[in-house]
């Protein structure tokens, strides 16, 4: 969850011996981020649960990086995430190596696509809504089939989760830049497949393609960015839950534009073929989001609004939503501190009849370092 707030980065050089015997400068750092938030609020789900109207949520990652510049100019590097909580079977993150030069940047390991990591959405400010946060303040109801990184959630969808991938991102020219991944294997685990690294044919989803694009450019005092990206993956050739599947499809869209503090921007994504478990649901649907932001001096003040849909169990009609309201004013504290205070009201509505809606006022402070 923490597209939202990335820190910057504490790198110390560290003297290696290199295997030709030359003495090599290694930059070895630490980076991270902390995001916490005290939430009052109230929920009234159909299926009588008694949510208590206090809670506390906590999230956050440290990294530790390595790079190294040849002489020759390459960079040679590499990132692992480790989760600051327990209980999570993906206690590892993403974690991966890169080679990157005046030819653009090679990625390799478990890390999102291209078209993932490219994608722009609404600004945001305060506790966030997009990419699944929404669910820690506001609980989605049992029986709505929305899912992280999904387009009932978010507009930050990928094929899989934290896959093994292979990307590539072009140097950006005259404000454009173009990235491509490859996914052996789609298995959905937040770790990918190391063992064995082939997919099954017959019961994974397998060979993704992911492709992104991104603009960025000022003009005057105006900041443009725009983002589009499309994902694929193959179905397996076996049955899912005695149903044929048909291979996964994805496609995003974003802006933002900016001008004298106020940024205006959005997102559009949709999963026009999803994906089918074993127990009957598709993960076919679409989400979108549209919000502003102003910011001056230390102040940042901003509204959005957030709705997504996805098809649920294939035997039942209808569809699960969900539909978010956020406000939120934000303080920057100290360089890397934000303090916010949130305001968020919420609707889902599933497809067997067990909806739920809430609202809360959140207090948070993050952290990135």
């Amino acid at each position: 969850m923490k597209k939202t707030l990335f820190g910057t980065t504490a790198l110390v050089t560290a003297g290696v011996l290199a295997s030709s015997a030359a003495q090599a400068q290694i930059e070895l750092g630490l980076g991270g981020y902390m995001n916490n938030y005290f939430a009052i609020g109230d929920s009234d789900p159909d299926d009588g649960t008694d949510y208590a109207p206090t809670g506390l949520f906590s999230d956050g990652e440290v990294w530790f990086l390595g790079e190294f510049t040849a002489d020759n100019g390459l960079s040679f590097g590499a990132n692992i995430q480790l989760e600051s909580f327990g209980g999570t079977a993906d206690q590892i993150d993403e974690n991966f190596g890169y080679i990157e030069g005046g030819f653009g940047r090679f990625q390799f390991g478990s890390e999102n696509t291209a078209a993932y990591l490219m994608h722009f959405a609404a600004p945001s400010v305060g506790a966030p809504v997009n990419s699944g946060w929404v669910t820690s303040f506001i609980p989605q109801p049992t029986g709505h089939t929305a899912g992280f990184r999904g387009p009932g959630l978010s507009t930050f969808i990928d094929t899989g989760n934290d896959e093994n991938v292979l990307t590539y991102f072009t140097p950006r020219f005259f404000g454009f830049q173009l990235g491509a991944s490859y996914q052996a294997a789609v298995v959905f685990t937040g770790e990918g497949l190391n063992a064995p690294v082939f997919a099954n044919e017959n019961t994974q989803y397998n060979n993704g393609v992911s492709v992104g694009v991104n603009f960025v450019e000022s003009f005057g005092s105006v900041d443009v960015a725009v983002s589009g990206g499309y994902r694929r993956a193959e179905a397996p050739d076996g049955l899912i839950g005695g149903r044929n599947a048909d291979d996964m499809e994805q496609l995003s869209f974003g802006a933002n534009i900016g001008f004298v503090g106020v940024t205006i921007g959005g997102s559009y994504a949709a999963e026009t073929e999803g994906r089918l478990t074993a127990a009957g649901i598709s993960s076919e649907g679409e989400s979108y989001d549209i919000g502003v932001s102003y910011g001056t001096g230390p102040w940042t003040f901003g509204a959005l609004y957030f709705h997504g849909d996805v098809d649920g169990l294939v035997t039942v009609g209808g569809e699960n939503e969900m539909d978010t309201l956020q406000g939120a004013i934000g303080y920057a504290v100290a360089p890397g501190v934000t303090a916010s205070v949130t305001g968020m009201y919420t609707e889902w509505d599933t497809e067997t009849g067990n909806d739920n809606d809430g609202f809360a006022g959140i207090i948070g402070i993050n952290f990135g370092f």
